[in-house]
């Protein structure tokens, strides 16, 4: 039970959590906004650069290098889902900003024009459509990365930033095994440092420098972290829902297995590491 014993659980009986379990909101966690940031650390953005930012989502890291591009840089973000390109491009329109812009668009095929950018974010975007991680191969050519390399300008970088660790997805693997034997799922796609140098040598890039970014978080209570990490697993859950039994055993599994997990003040902490890399196009800028 969550800090060792039915009277130290946040709510007043064990039934009442495993019942709460599925009653939070999705609140975005810290560690997307920070891994962001440490992207765009990494990237060596100046004014008047032109940025294109794959997989802009809500902008994490969009609206941080518009700080360092400023009013006479611009950036196009791409995106494939189109309620993110409907909302981020609402959001530019809200702060006022005029240098920017967001487009429904598939970045394994790109409209976009040969040697247009001065760099190009790719950030927590998983490359595994590209790269097998655990076989060590690239996949079809790595469409993505190749049309990344296609639109950067010669000696320019391209930055990318991945998952390699997330205990909270983790802890969600771990419950789902247990009732669904043949599921391999893990709800990320990790990645690995040679598998990075591999993938981008391999498109053609040059210079690839690896480093990692760890932090440390905590969720509020058990409904939070289904919150935020139930959405990767909804098939999976679907299936356990329509097992009565199975679903309770699972519910009281998930509130064993996060007692481990929490601290002094009844949060429960976990962490999730980053891998952040750059490369260079050949040629001169």
């Amino acid at each position: 039970m969550l800090g060792g014993g039915p009277e130290t659980l946040p709510r007043t009986e064990a039934r009442d959590v495993r019942a709460d379990l599925w009653s939070g909101t999705y609140r975005k966690p810290a560690v997307w906004d920070e891994t962001a940031r440490a992207l765009i650390d990494l990237a060596d953005l100046r004014p008047g650069m032109r940025v294109l930012d794959v997989g802009s989502a809500g902008g994490g890291t969009m609206f941080p290098a518009l700080d360092r591009i400023g009013e006479t840089g611009s950036i196009v973000g791409i995106e494939v889902e189109a309620d993110w390109v409907e909302w981020l491009g609402n959001e530019i329109a809200r702060r006022g900003i005029r240098n920017a812009e967001n487009l429904l668009m598939n970045g394994q095929s790109m409209s976009l024009p040969d040697d247009a950018f001065d760099a190009v974010i790719v950030g927590l975007v998983g490359l595994d459509e590209d790269y097998d991680f655990g076989a060590g191969c690239t996949i079809d050519g790595a469409p993505l990365l190749r049309e990344v390399f296609r639109v950067l300008k010669p000696g320019c970088f391209v930055y990318n930033s991945n998952w390699l660790w997330q205990d909270d997805s983790e802890w969600m693997g771990e419950l789902v095994r247990r009732r669904l034997p043949d599921c391999v799922k893990r709800g990320y796609f990790p990645g690995t440092r040679d598998g990075y140098v591999d993938l981008l040598e391999s498109v053609g890039f040059e210079g690839v420098h690896v480093e990692s970014f760890e932090g440390h978080y905590t969720f509020e209570d058990p409904a939070e972290w289904m919150a935020c990490v139930g959405y990767c697993w909804e098939e999976e859950l679907e299936r356990i829902k329509k097992a009565p039994k199975v679903l309770e055993t699972f519910e009281q599994d998930a509130v064993d297995l996060l007692a481990e997990q929490v601290n002094a003040e009844g949060r429960l902490d976990y962490s999730r590491s980053a891998i952040l890399v750059s490369a260079r196009k050949p040629g001169s800028a």
